[in-house]
């Protein structure tokens, strides 16, 4: 570390003090509203941020000046005598939020994982920067057709104004730091502005701030080195998930962000693994409704980010160790995963509704199981071997049930959805999965 490093990163400092006491002064003596400040102290610190390959000569000052931010906001949040003196500049907002650390946070992990290149550490914070704070105040100002959220409405209004942003912040980005062709830097950037789009409108307390710059750059490392005929199915097969999604949200039980949850969800399936992949998520979606007694309303519409998240975890683990290890096996207790939850969910939704408990549970394990094993012996051309693991499949899946059933706690006759609930049948699944894949 230099001299002018020192000097850089007192500057960046002090800076980032001024910033906040000038909001704080806005927000007091010109009634500036508590979103506008948050977002033009978004806009400030990401635009220091940017700099800092071109101002730092290593990683260390940068994880410096990352580790003071984060201490600063600590001392914000928790210090009285820090938070009488600051307090306005980022905290007056209605929700809950954790976004301020998370901010500095990914700045740190995004230096590390560039190692030095300055296109793929600029533009993920360019979007995160510009995207992020457009969606918030155009949603704030004028979203007129909201959809529901972990913890608050967000709009279709914003949605788009973050894709917009994202858009041109990549294709701006590519276009000054890269030599890429201009139809790959268009498809480019049309791909990474629909994906980053999901990932904020599926993002709670904050955690758009590690979404949006990490998905960027992992984004950015897969496109550039493909060439355009991919490029292309990429971005085709994107917009027609989250078309169908939305189209087919009436026929759900999920919410807004939790339906473009699951168009990501089945996206990444499709990206990672391909259309094999794709079958049992996509199974899972349009078969589960089919087991719900009656029409489903608008106040059925209650499965948030978290359900979905719960019921793609276990799935998602097997296919990113396929990804990382291309070990064609992994489809198994992918497969697997998803057969044990659409039982649960099924028995959810048919439990108690029925007078005679063990022929409706017998009957979920059974339709499950068949639902998502029937095309993975096909997937298979009918081997040996996958009529095994089929037959394995639906003794595992039973006990897996038995054990949700045994251990889950219901109140009123009926399994709350709440975030403790989605974590253990989460981890009922992949421990299933796991011990499958070892015995």
């Amino acid at each position: 570390m230099t001299s002018r490093d020192v000097v850089a990163m007192l500057a960046i400092l002090l800076g980032a003090l001024v910033m906040l006491l000038t909001l704080r002064l806005c927000h007091e003596r010109a009634k500036v509203s508590g979103e506008w400040t948050r977002k033009l102290a978004h806009i400030g610190t990401g635009a220091m941020s940017i700099s800092f390959p071109w101002i730092f000569s290593g990683r260390i000052p940068v994880f410096i000046v990352c580790g003071a931010s984060i201490a600063l906001l600590l001392a914000m949040r928790y210090v009285p005598f820090i938070r009488s003196r600051l307090s306005g500049a980022l905290d007056d907002v209605a929700r809950e939020s954790w976004g301020e650390l998370y901010f500095p946070f990914s700045v740190a992990l995004l230096f590390q994982f560039a190692h030095g290149d300055k296109m793929l550490y600029s533009i993920p914070l360019l979007v995160l920067t510009i995207a992020d704070t457009v969606a918030a105040l155009t949603g704030a100002e004028y979203g007129k057709h909201g959809y529901a959220t972990t913890e608050a409405n967000k709009s279709v209004e914003g949605s788009f104004a973050f894709f917009c942003a994202a858009f041109f912040s990549v294709n701006v980005g590519l276009v000054v730091f890269s030599n890429v062709g201009r139809v790959e830097t268009l498809l480019i950037s049309l791909d990474i502005g629909v994906i980053v789009m999901l990932l904020e409108a599926i993002a709670w307390r904050g955690l758009d701030n590690i979404f949006i710059p990490l998905g960027v750059f992992i984004l950015l490392r897969l496109y550039l080195a493909m060439p355009v005929d991919q490029l292309w199915n990429r971005l085709r097969v994107a917009v027609v998930l989250v078309i169908f999604v939305t189209a087919y949200a009436r026929k759900t039980t999920l919410q807004g962000s939790a339906l473009l949850a699951a168009a990501l969800v089945l996206y990444t399936s499709w990206a990672l693994g391909g259309w094999e992949w794709l079958i049992p998520p996509a199974i899972l979606l349009l078969s589960y409704t089919f087991f719900f007694p009656g029409k489903i309303t608008a106040a059925d519409r209650t499965h948030n980010v978290y359900a979905v998240l719960s019921i793609a975890s276990a799935g998602l683990v097997w296919l990113f160790l396929y990804r990382i290890w291309q070990q064609p096996d992994f489809l198994f207790p992918y497969t697997l995963a998803f057969a044990i939850h659409l039982a649960v969910i099924a028995w959810n939704l048919l439990y108690p509704r029925y007078s005679s408990v063990r022929v409706v549970m017998i009957a979920c394990v059974l339709l499950s199981w068949l639902l998502m094993f029937a095309p993975y012996v096909l997937i298979e051309r009918r081997s040996r071997l996958s009529l095994v693991q089929s037959a394995a499949a639906l003794v595992i899946c039973g006990v897996a049930f038995g054990i949700f059933y045994l251990s889950e706690p219901r109140h009123e006759g009926i399994y709350p959805a709440t975030g403790a609930r989605w974590l253990r049948q989460a981890g009922i699944v992949l421990l299933s999965t796991l011990a499958a894949r070892i015995f």
